[in-house]
């Protein structure tokens, strides 16, 4: 575009004077003309002298070539004031090209690569050289390329702009993951001549979401191993209180025992003494007992996961004075250990939370065991979860909850109930439930 500049002359300026000068040579001409052809004047008069008419003449065409001059340095001037603006907006789009954190790449119809940044050339480990003018499935491609489903394609057939992820293979063999975008390449008429292709490799990105998911599943291993020494402390406790601890304590009431129906009759403030020590004795071991149930209750694994529900639902109900209804399908349930206790824990949090925030007077129970899954849900008729914030699913009591059921590969979900209260729901596929089962085969017979 500097070359046209060249054809003006000296630009505008020069234009002006280039019409000077004709103009004065012209003059010039015009006077030699007079002398040599009409011999009516001397040079001198005809260059300074010149008839009325002669002047007007020459006047005339030298006005038009100043004009012409001067118009043209004033086309001249536009078109070099629009050739830097273009200069500088491709200058300004070659460096953003150029300088781009993305890969990018330039196709035309064909899918032969016309342009390519640095950005691309490193991403897809070649120069530059090697890459124009191949085709685009040749440098840098994924699982659609060269396909019916291309995105390129659909681009040319009219959709503006197509995003999506993909691994795109180096020439190498290895792959990137990337988000790719394609918007046309239009010609300033609209023609579509190409497509403009957008590389953001996301490896980073990738790699730091496989290491979050890792981190994840190795912190739910932990908490799972936390909770499993968690319940075998408690039963280890709940053995020893009740093996040493209930001995003595019986034993402690039969001596009491003894020592009352031996004392005399008149020593009436020894056999008060005595019966109030056996009543406080037989307090200790309630206390006692109940201490070793609420660490693990025996029940659990005796009968099975329904009676302990329904154990724990009286106990709820004489403690709180709020119905529980319990429904079990089919009547009795039984799971492996590990399961039986996270479900049961699961439910002694919700008992908990309903005491806590949900002001209700009645709490419906069902449980249901299929071929497929195991199902709980635990509702109640209080304020409902939008008036309180404490059944957040973020609250620690519930994110307890949420990590033991992922831990089984199960789903929690909170709900409002029929009742307008909150609603639990618990989810835990069957393959979860029949691992380390020892009912496994009942279960297996019960699904046939």
């Amino acid at each position: 575009m500097r070359t046209d500049h060249k054809l003006w002359g000296m630009g505008e300026n020069g234009l002006i004077l280039a019409g000077v000068l004709i103009s004065v040579i012209f003059w010039l001409l015009e006077a030699s003309n007079h002398v040599i052809f009409f011999a009516d004047s001397d040079m001198f008069e005809a260059l300074f002298a010149p008839t009325w008419h002669e002047l007007w003449m020459r006047l005339t065409v030298v006005v038009a070539f100043m004009a012409f001059a001067f118009i043209a340095s004033r086309i001249v001037k536009a078109r070099r004031r629009a050739e830097d603006a273009a200069n500088r907006a491709l200058t300004e789009v070659d460096q953003v090209f150029e300088t781009a954190a993305d890969g990018m790449r330039i196709v035309d119809r064909e899918f032969r690569v016309l342009r390519a940044n640095e950005t691309f050339a490193n991403l897809v480990g070649l120069p530059k050289s090697k890459i124009i003018g191949r085709r685009c499935h040749e440098v840098f491609w994924g699982d659609r390329c060269d396909t019916t489903g291309c995105p390129l394609t659909r681009v040319l057939n009219g959709d503006l702009d197509v995003e999506y992820d993909a691994d795109k293979v180096r020439p190498d063999g290895t792959s990137v993951p990337c988000i790719v975008s394609a918007t046309p390449f239009r010609q300033p008429d609209g023609t579509i001549v190409g497509i403009v292709e957008d590389f953001k490799d996301i490896s980073e990105r990738k790699r730091a979401e496989r290491d979050q998911q890792e981190s994840g599943e190795r912190l739910r291993e932990l908490t799972a191993h936390l909770q499993s020494i968690r319940e075998e402390e408690r039963s280890r406790i709940a053995r020893e209180i009740h093996d040493e601890l209930g001995q003595v304590l019986t034993a402690l009431s039969l001596d009491v025992r003894w020592l009352h129906k031996r004392l005399p009759a008149e020593q009436g403030e020894l056999q008060e003494k005595t019966r109030s020590m056996g009543e406080l004795i037989t307090t200790t071991v309630n206390s006692v007992s109940r201490i070793c149930s609420e660490l693990r209750p025996a029940i659990l694994d005796d009968v099975g996961l329904s009676a302990a529900i329904e154990w724990q639902a009286g106990e709820f109900t004489s403690r709180t004075g709020i119905a529980c209804n319990i429904q079990t399908e089919p009547p009795e349930i039984k799971l492996s250990e590990e399961l039986s206790v996270a479900i049961f824990r699961i439910f002694q949090e919700t008992l908990t939370n309903i005491v806590r925030h949900a002001q209700a007077s009645e709490v419906d129970v069902h449980l249901r065991l299929t071929p497929r899954d195991f199902f709980m849900r635990v509702s109640d008729d209080g304020v409902g979860m939008e008036a309180t914030g404490a059944q957040k699913m973020d609250s620690f009591g519930l994110l307890g909850v949420k990590e033991r059921v992922r831990g089984f590969g199960g789903e929690l979900a909170l709900c409002t109930g029929d009742k307008g209260g909150a609603c639990l729901d618990i989810v835990i596929p069957t393959p979860a439930i029949a691992a380390g089962n020892k009912e496994a085969p009942a279960l297996a017979g019960h699904a046939a």
